[in-house]
């Protein structure tokens, strides 16, 4: 694994969790989405933020002594996949997945990266059975509150690779 800048963009597929129409970054147990738990440790009384919807998102570290994200010996960036799954989970009923366009500097692991910026470009058409509240609206409101599209599986993987450099796992 190394920390470098990217010749052009990179694009990826990750998972969040959705609520009221905003992505937020997070961890998902026992059924439940849990948003920026290391935020939560360190900044109890913080608020998540989530996923700007205007603007690029620049990634920061959390730990003790912060340092610029991303850093080979942390695990600090905005990570995605290379490759999107082709049954994806949805964990939890805020789960949904879709595709950001990263760049800045990267680092590369075995079957994704983490980058210094990324930006959500497209949301999964996937309806989650366990979204009983939403009724299958969480990822249309999602994906028409960040002006992005809403795509079947294999028109998600085409239209993120317009947007950068697909890499293989």
């Amino acid at each position: 694994m190394s920390v470098e800048p990217v010749a052009q963009p990179l694009v990826g597929f990750r998972r969040w969790g959705c609520r009221r129409g905003a992505l937020y970054s997070g961890i998902f147990v026992a059924g439940r989405f849990v948003p920026n738990p290391a935020l939560g440790m360190i900044a109890p009384r913080v608020k998540p933020v989530p996923w700007p919807r205007s603007e690029d998102r620049v990634a920061k570290c959390f730990a003790l002594r912060g340092h610029d994200a991303p850093q080979r010996d942390c695990n600090c960036g905005f990570s995605a996949y290379y490759e999107l799954p082709e049954e994806p989970d949805l964990p939890a009923p805020e789960a949904v997945w879709g595709a950001i366009v990263a760049w800045g500097l990267i680092v590369e692991c075995e079957r994704g990266f983490r980058a210094q910026f990324a930006r959500p470009i497209a949301l999964l058409d996937r309806r989650n059975p366990d979204d009983l509240g939403e009724r299958g609206r969480r990822v249309a409101t999602a994906a028409e509150a960040y002006a992005i599209p809403l795509l079947e599986h294999a028109e998600l993987v085409a239209y993120a690779a317009w947007h950068g450099e697909l890499r293989a796992a």
